[in-house]
């Protein structure tokens, strides 16, 4: 992996072999190729040089979770061998908190759980679908997944949304609130382009034991909140 100390790169908190990073919208989390740059993992490998061979090792090298290129937000990297192992395992688990906010297309109200079965349709690009809705056996090739949402504050067209993940998949909070009849603002691939250049899916905390991290709306997230005149300091207790 090819260091670059010159990027950009907002660290929000760490500890004793974790760090977490602050992850704008369009920044993969690592690299695919060994030539390729610009991703958070080029960037911190430069600060963080003993990041170098932890984990999964190589490209991937301190990488806890992902996050999709176009989604923003709290991001996890191990700088040691044994907190990769434990927060690998927490997340296996489903003993992290996170806590997304979302902004949906249309009039979504209330609160709920939805625990639905995804698998992966189609390849490049990515795209998952729901093949079953929980309640019997997990179809072939899909994951059974789970998480909680509620509805923050409604504007026009649009509502902002506190989405729990229990589980972890590509692309989950994403095509699960597609199903729903809800799809993120911006998602091109799940139905609600509009006139964003990206999805509004922000990754806004994460908390597993020791490991507390919180990311405060990026602008482009809060502009668009704006724009639907919502309030963006409408959240609180769930």
């Amino acid at each position: 992996m090819r260091p670059e100390p010159d990027a950009p790169l907002v660290v929000l908190a760490e500890g004793p072999g974790w760090v977490a990073i602050d992850k704008p919208a369009g920044r993969p989390v690592h690299p695919l190729r060994e030539d390729e740059g610009g991703t958070i993992a080029n960037a911190l490998v430069a600060r963080r040089p003993e990041l170098q061979g932890v984990g999964e090792g190589g490209l991937r090298s301190g990488v806890v979770h992902r996050l999709d290129v176009d989604t923003s937000g709290v991001l996890l990297f191990a700088t040691e061998p044994a907190a990769w192992e434990r927060l690998r395992r927490a997340f296996r688990e489903h003993r992290v908190e996170k806590v997304y906010r979302a902004l949906v297309a249309g009039a979504l109200a209330g609160e709920g759980a939805l625990e639905v079965d995804l698998a992966v349709v189609r390849h490049r690009p990515a795209r998952v679908a729901v093949v079953g809705e929980g309640r019997g056996p997990v179809s072939p090739g899909a994951r059974r997944t789970a998480l909680r949402w509620r509805a923050l504050a409604a504007g026009a067209g649009a509502t902002l949304v506190e989405v729990r993940p229990r589980t972890g998949f590509l692309h989950q909070i994403r095509a699960t609130l597609a199903w729903l009849g809800h799809p993120v603002c911006g998602d091109r691939v799940y139905g609600a382009p509009g006139g964003f250049w990206r999805q509004m899916l922000h990754a806004a905390r994460v908390r597993f034991e020791e490991v507390r991290a919180a990311s405060p709306d990026p602008p482009d997230f809060a502009a668009a909140l704006a724009a639907a005149g919502i309030d963006s300091e409408s959240r609180g207790p769930w």
